[in-house]
């Protein structure tokens, strides 16, 4: 490999562009299921369906929160969560991973809502069916690599952790972990890759929340 072909491959090394691209795709999760959820909630409240525009006669009209918010963040969260793979390489909890549990239980919780709140039967069986939708990939996945599942496979250095639970690498991961005991996680590991969900799904969505209101109020 040529220096300049080094060069423009270092800057990804480093810690920072891993603990960046972790907080980004978390951040950018939260933020487009926040939009997402409160969209189509509002939209269930109009009975389901609304239409804006065109030549026909509307009968419920779009509010502005609802047209703008009930397509593209999926589009954002997708992008948010291939910048993630792209830089973290894998440190930290990985957002992939929990994407599609996240989606089907957040809008499985719509659904159950419609249950709690005007008794819609097909809303809280829809509500069943989005969850184990979201459950089942993690029931199949957590039992082989717990770890992996929570702290990714490396540091945020880049040295792979030694893991004691991984029986199939090969169903998170193509690289093996390192060797028993030559570098295990620390509680330091712990905290960082818990404390990056954490704050950044918090601040995505308060964002979010923040967000949707304005877009509602105005």
């Amino acid at each position: 490999m040529t220096t300049d072909a080094r060069s423009r491959t270092a800057w990804r090394d480093h810690p920072a562009p891993r603990v960046l691209g972790s907080a980004l795709g978390w951040f950018g999760l939260a933020l487009a299921l926040t939009l997402l959820v409160q969209a189509t909630a509002a939209l269930s409240d109009l009975g389901g369906f609304c239409a804006r525009g065109g030549a026909f006669e509307i009968t419920v009209e779009c509010t502005d929160a609802i047209d703008a918010f009930l397509v593209w963040p999926e589009l954002g969260g997708l992008v948010a969560v291939g910048a993630s793979l792209l830089l973290t390489r894998g440190f930290g909890t990985p957002v992939a991973v929990y994407a599609w549990t996240a989606v089907f239980l957040s809008l499985g919780g719509v659904f159950a809502r419609s249950f709690v709140e005007r008794g819609d039967w097909s809303g809280l069986i829809i509500a069943v069916l989005f969850a184990l939708v979201a459950i089942a990939p993690l029931a199949v996945v957590l039992p082989v690599a717990p770890q992996r599942l929570v702290l990714g496979r490396v540091d945020v250095r880049g040295h792979p952790f030694s893991d004691a639970h991984l029986s199939r690498p090969g169903i998170v991961a193509r690289t093996p972990p390192a060797p028993p005991g030559e570098n295990p996680p620390s509680a330091a590991d712990w905290l960082l890759s818990l404390g990056i969900v954490a704050a950044s799904a918090s601040l995505g969505i308060a964002l979010g929340s923040v967000w949707f209101t304005a877009a509602t109020t105005l």
